[in-house]
């Protein structure tokens, strides 16, 4: 059985920053959840978008600080690291180029976000532009685009081109019916998702949730193929390593 300590790549947990949690005591129970779900680390990925008004880095840090101290405090044993969920436009790399925005932990990862009707070529398009200055796009929560609905075809293109792909954990879910859920789980399957991450923003409505999501593609996939979906790679980014 695969090793159950995941590392969730994509969260809205930093208190009052964006869209997702409102308050610290809602980040702490968020916590708790992710806890209990098998989380050992969260990458905080607060939305950035250029030419609005996006919450500077050292007042980022100075949050996550707080946050990871008040965990401890509440004897929540979970890291926490950061990054952005970068909205593409033509001037955002320049933005990521002169270090107004966060990668990936670090790391020369970045975890990057489209429109959801955007046009392929526009996607292929924004991811190359990173690719060529050096850093690895990570498409947040694939399964949105329009465009890429029953198109593994244009993945794969994408996976060729130099990017990685992410679908949120909630979209694996759902019982036989639910002939999207079992959708995705089949791209996860055929390798054409290299990971998952929960989008969470808030401990009700959209909870740091991936045990379901586990449990979900693990009865038609190896151990093997779980650790590196669910562990290894999430890993490799927090390692600033290639997947």
């Amino acid at each position: 059985m695969a090793e159950k300590q995941f590392v969730d790549i994509h969260s809205h947990i930093l208190p009052g920053v964006d869209d997702g949690s409102s308050s610290m005591e809602e980040t702490m129970e968020m916590l708790r959840i992710a806890g209990s779900e098998g989380i050992t680390t969260m990458i905080a990925t607060p939305h950035y978008a250029a030419g609005s008004k996006n919450m500077d880095m050292e007042q980022l840090v100075g949050i996550k600080n707080k946050v990871q101290e008040t965990a401890k405090e509440l004897g929540l044993n979970l890291d926490i690291l950061l990054g952005n969920e970068i909205y593409y436009s033509e001037s955002v790399l320049e933005d990521v180029l002169s270090e107004k925005v966060m990668t990936l932990a670090d790391s020369h990862y970045v975890l990057i976000e489209f429109g959801v009707r955007e046009h392929f070529k526009t996607i292929y398009h924004g991811l190359q532009e990173f690719v060529l200055a050096g850093y690895a796009p990570v498409l947040a929560h694939v399964e949105r685009y329009q465009c890429l609905i029953k198109r593994e075809d244009l993945m794969e293109e994408l996976i060729k081109l130099g990017s990685y792909i992410q679908m949120n954990s909630f979209s694996l879910c759902g019982g036989f019916w639910n002939t999207e859920a079992a959708y995705h789980r089949k791209l996860v399957n055929k390798g054409l998702i290299h990971l998952i991450g929960t989008d969470c923003h808030d401990a009700k409505r959209r909870p740091p949730c991936i045990e379901s999501a586990y449990k979900a593609v693990r009865k038609h996939m190896s151990d093997i193929q779980i650790q590196q979906i669910f562990v290894e790679h999430p890993r490799k980014i927090l390692e600033n390593k290639y997947i």
